[in-house]
């Protein structure tokens, strides 16, 4: 990274290869899910796919709740307002649980109906209806999990989380492999099988975090809440007016990846497949620079909180340069590796892997735009709490512009699946025009500890 001060490159490879290490983990999990199922035939992987973007598209709005909880803990922490983080806790708590237990009822209600706008295959319909049947209800527990992540993560702590998170996800594969399978006087589930590892995964991952947190006495462990900050109004708007952005930015997002799988989806169950194979090979990519976004967020962030706006800048700046040219090279790397990374999946249709591996190359190289947008709105923006800019940007490059042409190259122009994958990236690239833009213009240089949020625009 072109970082002037070692002690600032060192800083960000300690927050960051714990965070990336836990989001390739968790997206290798996601592989596990396809290949585990793979056997069973297209039907199955298209099933657990599109199961798993439903889930996707709740989870990524929960995580814009948590993700305010990150920005929040790390300029309290700069601030030196630790004490305050246990309060932002408890209120993001208790909001995720007000919005996910309708998503639960109404997935009980209509999850055919919701399924059914992805594809017209009775048999996937019934498999991934059951799937989310089984899974919806443990969101409540990855919400738990990632609000209190996040609240470490603003603090500099990092290490624990991906520790919990690697247990977890080490019983979730032995439980996928143990119940797809059978054995040990359990039938062979199938995909159900896989559902109930995810659920009872999801179950033990909140209770480990939460005793861990408990036991130690942690800071943001909501203990002796002061009845006076919760039930503080200003607080409340305060915390709900940086998050209520951040949950329809991603919302918004994920529901517009829900669509590009129903547009896929509607294609054939054949497209749909290998949708659903590659989406967790590009989730590994992207993973792999997830921490070095969260780690730059955690900095700027800290350095935000303290008022020292032409630090905070200088970081944003060089991590922003680094991302994709890192990016690129990784992606030269992955191509030299294309057959190895295929092998888990020979299983599978002939005419499905041949598709894939031409849709692979488009794949690794758009991902190049895609980190340096994960990097400017999740690691710089946001971390300023300019989240209604990071809306905007979400809406107009995803619905004015990608989505509609994704549509027109599948269903006007009848295009083969390769170059309605490519349309899918005009989206990227408006996106990556407008963060460029909005980062230089250094809007987002605020402090947000206080109530009225300072600013330094000259930094």
């Amino acid at each position: 990274m072109l970082i002037n001060e070692t002690s600032t490159f060192k800083q960000s490879v300690k927050l960051a290869w714990p965070i990336s290490l836990q989001s390739i983990l968790v997206t290798m999990l996601g592989m596990s899910d396809i290949m585990m199922v793979g056997h069973l035939g297209d039907s199955a992987v298209a099933s657990v796919g599109l199961g798993n973007r439903i889930q996707f598209v709740v989870l990524i709005i929960l995580s814009g709740l948590a993700s305010g909880v990150g920005v929040l803990a790390a300029q309290y922490y700069g601030a030196n307002k630790s004490s305050r983080i246990s309060a932002v806790v408890i209120k993001t708590l208790i909001m995720g649980g007000i919005a996910l237990i309708p998503v639960c009822i109404l997935t009980f209600m209509f999850g055919h109906h919701i399924v059914g706008l992805g594809t017209t295959d009775a048999e996937i319909i019934d498999l991934a209806t059951q799937y989310l049947w089984i899974t919806m209800p443990s969101l409540l527990f990855v919400t738990i999990v990632m609000i209190f992540e996040n609240a470490m993560r603003g603090l500099g702590q990092v290490k624990l989380p991906m520790l919990l998170s690697s247990i977890a996800i080490g019983i979730n594969i032995f439980l996928n492999y143990w119940l797809i399978n059978g054995g040990l006087g359990i039938q062979a589930l199938g995909v159900e099988g896989a559902a109930w590892a995810t659920f009872i995964a999801r179950v033990f991952h909140a209770m480990m975090i939460i005793g861990c947190l408990y036991t130690v006495h942690h800071v943001i462990f909501p203990r002796n809440i002061v009845r006076s900050e919760l039930f503080n109004l200003d607080q409340w708007r305060h915390l709900v007016r940086l998050v209520w952005p951040m949950m329809v930015s991603f919302g918004v997002w994920s529901l517009g990846t829900f669509v590009y799988q129903l547009i896929f989806g509607r294609i054939g169950t054949q497209e749909l497949a290998v949708m659903s194979l590659m989406a967790p090979l590009e989730g590994l990519l992207v993973s792999f620079f997830f921490g070095f976004a969260s780690a730059c967020s955690i900095m700027v962030g800290q350095r935000l909180g303290q008022d020292d706006f032409k630090s905070a800048w200088l970081v944003a700046r060089n991590f922003a340069i680094s991302a994709p040219i890192v990016t690129f090279v990784l992606a030269l790397l992955m191509l030299g590796l294309e057959s190895l990374v295929f092998k888990p999946y020979d299983q599978l249709n002939a005419e499905t892997l041949s598709i894939a591996h031409d849709i692979f190359l488009l794949i690794v190289f758009g991902t190049c735009i895609k980190v340096f947008n994960m990097t400017a709105s999740m690691g710089i923006l946001r971390a300023g709490g300019d989240n209604k800019y990071c809306m905007l940007i979400d809406i107009s490059g995803m619905w004015v512009l990608g989505i509609p042409l994704t549509f027109a190259a599948a269903f006007y122009f009848s295009l083969p699946v390769y170059w309605v994958v490519l349309a899918t990236y005009s989206e990227e690239i408006t996106k990556a025009i407008l963060f460029f833009y909005r980062m230089r213009t250094k809007h987002w240089l605020n402090n947000l500890t206080d109530k009225a949020p300072t600013k330094q625009l000259s930094a």
